[in-house]
Parts: structure tokens; sequence; C-alpha cells
């Protein structure tokens, strides 16, 4: 007997299913409800900005709200953490820094893992610091400060300012300290803006600063500027040389700022995040609202970001353990 009309019967059939089939994926495919942005720090600070810069340009690429999740809290750990510990969905990310991914190891005991936790989406934002001097030390180049620093460092430490313990500013003297071969002594503020209060008040020598925070006291000659500390001159500080220029190659200190998913995202939902990611990046909006805060938008790839973190963790963690600095593992 033929099987041909039970095959022709059969055939639309098959058909509809897979036309319901693909509909029903279509309709399921990511994103359908609003994406979580988690941010390790309060409304207004630096990563929450650039955090709302972003979510406000990837909406209309993804098409769902982007909300902001503030969980303030020991360096930023304790949002990371969170988004550690989330279903790897796609619908909660994490605004990662280089505090609270590659510096957190070496000074907080952190209940995740900076590359195993976490499935890299992209950089978001380069952020260079700048060293500033008081204007007592007479220095107008790291050369000179360097020269000053090793005839009086000898007999006592030069004190330099941050906003506390384990941060980037913080790490950057201690690389500075290698590098010049000089003395220095960490004196932990509690933000960047009483920092640099007290290099202009001289009751510091020096400190790295965020650019917006120096910003005005560099514009009012209360301090001077010796280096940024990026490959290139910051477009905020055109004048002030970068780091090779200064003399420094290599002293390359980024409070860097990228997006990241819990370990696990779905290949599909990655490649989505990735390419809204770049094509928000692209905005001029995005630009100025960066530049404000001394930061430039850096796109890339997951991958790329990837091996950026196994790298900016390894080395920040050598640094703090030659330094004495990190806590007993």
């Amino acid at each position: 007997m033929s099987l041909a009309p039970t095959r022709r019967r059969c055939l639309p059939l098959i058909a509809a299913a897979l036309t319901l089939t693909g509909a029903s994926w279509a309709q399921t495919a990511y994103p359908t409800q609003p994406v979580r942005i988690v941010v390790g720090s309060e409304a207004g600070s630096a990563p929450d900005v650039i955090a709302r810069s972003l979510a406000k340009e990837l909406e209309p690429l993804l098409r769902q709200p982007v909300v902001i999740d503030n969980r303030a809290g020991a360096a930023g750990t304790v949002g990371a953490a969170a988004v550690a510990q989330a279903p790897a969905d796609g619908y909660t990310l994490l605004m990662g820094t280089v505090a609270n991914i590659a510096l957190a190891p070496s000074f907080y005991p952190i209940r995740y893992k900076p590359v195993e936790s976490f499935t890299a989406v992209g950089m978001v934002a380069s952020v260079p610091l700048v060293l500033v001097a008081a204007t007592s030390t007479g220095a107008t180049t790291v050369a000179e400060l360097g020269a000053k620093l090793r005839a009086t460092t000898a007999a006592a430490p030069a004190p330099y300012a941050s906003p506390g313990i384990g941060g980037p500013q913080h790490l950057a003297g201690v690389l500075l300290e290698k590098q010049l071969g000089v003395r220095l002594l960490h004196v932990p503020h509690k933000s960047g803006g009483a920092a640099m209060t007290a290099v202009a008040g001289g009751e510091v020598q020096l400190a790295f600063a965020g650019i917006p925070a120096a910003l005005p006291l560099l514009q009012s000659r209360r301090v001077t500027a010796l280096f940024v500390t990026s490959a290139t001159r910051s477009p905020a500080l055109p004048d002030v040389p970068s780091a090779p220029q200064a003399g420094q190659p290599g002293f390359e200190v980024d409070n860097w700022h990228a997006l990241y998913a819990p370990a696990g995202l779905p290949p599909p939902v990655r490649a989505t995040l990735e390419t809204a990611l770049r094509a928000a990046l692209q905005k001029e909006s995005i630009r100025k609202d960066f530049e404000r805060l001394g930061a430039e938008p850096r796109a890339g790839t997951g991958a790329e970001l990837a091996d950026f973190t196994a790298r900016e963790t390894t080395r920040w963690g050598t640094l703090a353990r030659d330094a004495g600095l990190a806590r007993a593992q």
C-alpha cells in the first residue's frame, strides 16, 4: 500500500507545528522583561552615573526597561556577590569596577571569584586617575617629584592621600613608590574630595585622584597635575602628560567599569547583550555623560573583557602581596 497520501496529509500538520514552535521561540527570545543592572555603590557615584547613562541607551536597543539597583557596601563587593548568586538568565547584570572585581580579592573576604563567578559581557568605560602634588613640593614633573622624595624620604616616608584602603588610588600609590624607589605613607580619607582637600591644604604631599575631583583645584592652581595614569592624554586634561610622556611607561592605572552577568549565561543572551552594549557606547550622549566623569567609552567583546579581567586580577593581586597588603587567604 502506498504511503504517499498519508505523507501528503501529514506535511501541513508538520509545517504548522514548526511554525508554532518558531513563534513560541520568538516570543520567549531574550529579553522579555526588564533588565536590572546592579551597582555596588550609592546613587550619584561614578559607577551609578555611568550605569544610568548606559541604561538609557540600552532600553531602546533591548526594547525593555533597564533599571538600576544600588547595592552599596564593602567597596562594591555586596553588589557583586548578589549578581554572582543570581540566575544566569541575562536579567541581572553587574556594573563591575576594578575595585570590586580585580582589587577586592586582596582586601575583602568575598564570596565570589572575579573570573569564575561571572560571564564577561564587555568593557564600558576607561577612567584614568591623575597624580597631583601639593604646591609646597615645588614639583612640576614626576621626575622632579621623584628627586625631591628620594632626598627626603630616607628619614620619613612622604604621606599620600586616597579615598580608602584597597581602592585604585591606594594601589596607584603603592605602584608609584615601587617605580620611583621612594618611601610613601598611605593616609586614607573618607572620599576623593577629602583626599584632594588634604593635598591642597598641604596635609599630604600627593594623591592619585579622579579627574572630576581634581579639576576644580587644578583650575585654581591649588595643586599641580603631574601625569594621568593612561597610555594617552585624557581629553579632560589635554595639557597634562600621559604616563609614558611623564617617563612612567607601563603605569596604567584604570578605574575601569565593565558589564558582567552571572556565570553560565547562555551564548545567545551574551551575544544579544554584547551587540546592544557596543551599539550603546557609540552614542554621542554617552560620550558626553562619561566625559563629565573623566571617563571614556571603551567598547569590546566579552572574550576580550574576560582576558582583561584575568590579567588585572593577577596584576593587582601580585602587587598587593609583594607590598604585604593582601589579607591572609
